[in-house]
Parts: structure tokens; C-alpha cells; sequence
């Protein structure tokens, strides 16, 4: 009993935990890029319900126009401002995917956006990304990559994927949704 009190008097006396206070997101980089994948990370409401851990993250070209090609990753590296330093925030990533979205063939859902929830902290640099895995996933039109802090919108991106005459044929009947 007398250990349950003092864990309560401390939470009580302690206050609460200081919350970030966010100004901005401050792009560092923005457009195509080259990484290594090393792993991949359990999101529910990403496109095949992960995401993943990549290292060696190199921009290669600065751009908002995206070929449509599997192997692609696009993406903004970015810095969140905002004060103390080194402050844990939680931040929620959006990809709009263009109408009519894209379907995976093996389970038949049908993409429209792609949402993760991930935690950085104020002042470092961090990256969020999409990758063209799989031929399915390419879908000609705007892209649009959003940031937010629970209901407010910190980044708005769009990135442009062209060029879906040289997606092969097959890949992009697969990539329509029937209906």
C-alpha cells in the first residue's frame, strides 16, 4: 500500500510531461531517392498493412515528377520545428493515392490512401516515402504526401507520377480496381 502511494503522490506532484509545441515542418529534401530496405514495421492502414525501415538514403534527383517504374521511391526528408529540442512528437503520414486507388491483387483490397503514425522528435531530421514495390502499385496521377499533427496539417506535397504508357500492360490492369 505505502509503494502504490508514493508512485501516486509522484505522478501527482510531478506535472504533466512538457508536450512539444510544433511551429513547422521545415523540408530538408523532396523527390526521388535511393535507400537500402533492411526491415519492415506493422502499420494497419499502409498499403499491405507495413511499412519500411530503410538506411543509406540518398536523393538523387529533386524533383515533384515520378516515373512510373517499379523500383521508384519518392519522398520528403524533413525537419519538425518547434521547441524543447529533442521533444518526442507524433506525427501522422498520408499518402493520397489517385483515383480510382490501387488493389492488391492477391487480397483485393483497394487502396486510396496509405496512413502511418510514427514518432520523431523536434529538431532532428526524419524521412517519409513511397515505394513502388510491387507493379500493382503504380497509379499515373498526383500523389499527395500530407503531415499532421493530430488535426492539424503541417505538410501538403504533391508528386506527380507519369508516364504509364511504359508500365506494362498487365501491371496496369491489375493496378485497376474492377468496378
Amino acid at each position: 500500500m505505502a509503494r502504490w502511494l508514493v508512485c501516486v503522490l509522484a505522478v501527482l506532484f510531478a506535472g504533466p510531461a512538457a508536450a512539444a509545441d510544433v511551429v513547422a515542418i521545415e523540408i530538408v529534401e523532396s523527390g526521388l531517392y535511393r535507400a537500402r530496405t533492411t526491415g519492415y514495421v506493422p502499420a494497419p492502414l499502409a498499403v499491405n498493412g507495413q511499412t519500411q525501415t530503410i538506411v543509406d538514403i540518398e536523393f538523387y534527383s529533386a524533383t515533384a515528377k515520378v516515373p512510373a517504374r517499379q523500383g521508384i521511391r519518392f519522398g520528403t526528408r524533413f525537419r519538425v520545428v518547434g521547441t524543447p529540442a529533442d521533444q518526442p512528437v507524433t506525427l501522422r503520414s498520408i499518402w493520397r493515392i489517385p483515383e480510382p486507388g490501387i488493389q492488391n491483387p492477391e487480397t483485393g483490397i483497394v487502396y486510396r490512401q496509405s496512413v502511418t503514425e510514427f514518432t520523431t522528435s523536434t529538431g532532428a531530421q526524419t524521412m517519409r516515402g513511397f515505394s513502388f514495390a510491387r507493379p500493382w502499385q503504380i497509379r499515373c496521377g498526383d500523389w499527395i504526401q500530407e503531415l499532421w499533427l493530430g488535426a492539424r496539417q503541417l505538410l501538403s506535397r504533391t508528386f506527380t507520377v507519369e508516364d504509364c504508357q511504359s508500365v506494362p500492360t498487365a501491371a496496369r490492369r491489375a493496378a485497376a480496381p474492377a468496378g
